[in-house]
């Protein structure tokens, strides 16, 4: 028996009628952690399947096109089903029923594991084929894999809430979801995250089909092995390329950090982007380099002394998915509208756990505070 169910037993018959136990605070703890994660897991399905972003946190392509748009969506209905019978559980069958049918119900949520547990072995085997070349540490399937596995351990087909808790008596008091006040506030933020981050961090705004823009700016990243570019900037600058040679751009501005300085090849962002536009057969004549931008206020700034300078009127700005909106903003607030346009997938589908967290961060900070990350020069 469970010690929550042993506590609510001894409670029934008496033999306890002073202070609550240890054991009694110790559930409650766990109700609330449960409640916060049974919503998480709700919210984070709802929102990333209707906005058609679960692929960042689980790849399907293995299995064919058919399962990986059906098994997202089955996993949300069952889901949805499940907090459909929490709060209105039939009448006409016993709890110990209503416990089975939650527990089939959670058979799509097992599945999710398993393959969330797949996509990471998988990442991880990559990863070492390619001595540690990858752009990030660890696959987003991680961290959600986490989550519903906690999930699924705390027994979720064994709660009851709404109207259930009300109406009969429940065995173990800290498996009825009783929302208070506070519960609300925490649920209404994890909202306003999940749409911030599967319909607002990856959302572009590419230019119309026939502009032909003044120039495309590719923004830096960190450089790999040798002072080529790495894994995410070789894949903004392909991105920059491709823009120029389909005419949509007229020209290529590589903003990045150069440590070092310009001549020095170290670190040397915008050195090995120049190096990679040039073997992909972008001129010279084409390409402009700025050796200052150590962050994305900086590249704004030197692009908008730059298009001010020459009377540009069309701008490109070409950076990695999750950083479009925050590169939008800095140019925004410099007066400069930017068409963003996300640098292309490769190896690995799924966010990048870090960049997300840091962009959550980032945003805010800079539309909080224009002045983060100003050039020194800048009067």
């Amino acid at each position: 028996m469970k010690p929550c169910m042993i506590y609510t037993h001894i409670m029934q018959n008496s033999i306890l009628e002073t202070s609550p136990p240890q054991s009694e605070t110790s559930c409650r703890k766990v109700h609330a952690l449960f409640r916060l994660l049974d919503s998480g897991i709700f919210l984070g399905a709802l929102i990333s399947v209707l906005t058609l972003q679960s692929w960042r946190w689980i790849d399907l392509r293995f299995a064919g096109d058919f399962v990986a748009f059906f098994l997202p969506w089955l996993w949300l209905a069952s889901l949805v089903l499940l907090q459909i019978l929490r709060f209105y559980p039939p009448t006409d069958i016993s709890s110990d029923s209503a416990w089975r049918l939650n527990r089939m119900l959670l058979l799509p949520s097992a599945v999710m594991a398993l393959v969330l547990l797949l996509n990471t072995l998988t990442f991880y085997h990559l990863k070492m084929m390619l001595h540690g070349r990858m752009p990030w540490y660890m696959p987003m399937s991680l961290p959600v894999l986490l989550a519903i596995t906690a999930w699924l351990l705390a027994r979720p087909d064994y709660v009851i809430s709404g109207r259930a808790a009300r109406s009969r008596t429940v065995s173990a008091p800290w498996r009825t979801i009783g929302y208070k006040g506070f519960d609300f506030i925490l649920i209404a933020g994890m909202t306003l995250i999940f749409l911030w981050i599967f319909h607002g961090m990856f959302l572009a705004d590419p230019p119309p089909a026939q502009m032909d823009a003044n120039v495309a700016v590719v923004l830096g990243a960190g450089t790999g092995p040798g002072d080529t570019c790495g894994y995410t900037l070789r894949q903004r600058v392909l991105e920059g390329v491709a823009l120029y040679k389909a005419h949509r751009a007229k020209r290529l501005l590589l903003t990045g950090r150069a440590p070092d300085g310009r001549t020095r090849p170290y670190q040397n962002e915008p050195l090995a982007m120049l190096k990679l536009a040039l073997a992909m057969g972008v001129p010279a004549s084409a390409i402009i380099v700025d050796y200052h931008g150590n962050n994305t206020r900086y590249s704004a700034y030197d692009t908008a002394a730059l298009i001010k300078a020459r009377h540009w009127h069309t701008v490109i700005a070409v950076s990695s998915d999750y950083h479009l909106p925050r590169t939008a903003l800095a140019f925004r607030q410099l007066g400069v509208h930017v068409w963003t346009v996300p640098a292309r997938q490769g190896l690995w589908r799924e966010a990048n756990p870090w960049a997300v967290f840091r962009e959550l961060a980032g945003y805010p900070v800079y539309f909080l505070d224009q002045n983060y990350h100003r050039p020194e020069h800048v009067p």
